[in-house]
């Protein structure tokens, strides 16, 4: 099967590690997080279930982990996921909304330009995944 025979769900399927997040203040254009490493994972599954953990390492030692199991689907450009679990218990019950795109063996994931938990600041994020 090739990529022009998968369906948008199929090519989703998998684990994905983390290879880039871009963060920057929404108002500005400021980029955000230099200097922080950030590694992951996420992981779709044939029966509609997901999950994501991103550890976050900051120069200054305060440090994040992330993360959510979910139900997941597609709805046109976006992928849903219905969270069940979170780290961030706010989100436990929520629908995070993420756009997609997929560009050979790698996948970006952005979430709508929204209040960022860590910088308490709207910013525009997108997140890079590469196929394990």
């Amino acid at each position: 099967m090739t990529d022009l025979d998968q369906t948008i769900e199929q090519k989703f399927l998998g684990c994905w590690r983390l290879v880039g997040v871009e963060r920057e203040d929404a108002a500005s254009g400021t980029k955000l997080d230099v200097g922080t490493n950030q590694s992951g994972y996420i992981s779709y599954t044939p029966d509609g279930r997901m999950m994501v953990i991103i550890a976050r390492h900051n120069p200054d030692g305060d440090d994040h982990i992330t993360g959510y199991a979910a139900k997941w689907h597609v709805e046109g450009e976006t992928v849903i996921h219905d969270v069940e679990i979170a780290t961030r218990l706010p989100w436990a019950g929520t629908k995070q909304l993420r756009g997609f795109r997929f560009h050979g063996n790698r996948l970006t994931l952005s979430p709508p330009v929204s209040e960022d938990f860590i910088h308490r600041t709207v910013t525009r994020r997108s997140l890079e995944w590469e196929k394990v």
